[in-house]
């Protein structure tokens, strides 16, 4: 698979993005009764979360690079 080749903004809203949706996933965690369907949005937070620190990673990782070459 060819890796994404993305721009440090783009980088930066998708980490925003993740971020975002981790935290309406945690919102919706502690409103559920149900255990089971609790941890389905924990899991979907916690998925997101490091999602997002991938692509914060990724976004360092990019300007290190960019450093180097010139």
């Amino acid at each position: 698979m060819t890796p994404l080749q993305l721009t440090d903004d783009e980088l930066q809203d998708a980490a925003q993005a993740a971020r975002v949706a981790s935290v309406q996933s945690e919102t919706d965690a502690e409103r559920q009764s149900n255990p089971k369907v609790k941890g389905l949005f924990e899991n979907s937070a916690r998925r997101f979360r490091e999602l997002a620190e991938k692509f914060e990673r990724a976004r360092c990782g990019a300007g290190v690079s960019r450093l180097r070459q010139s």
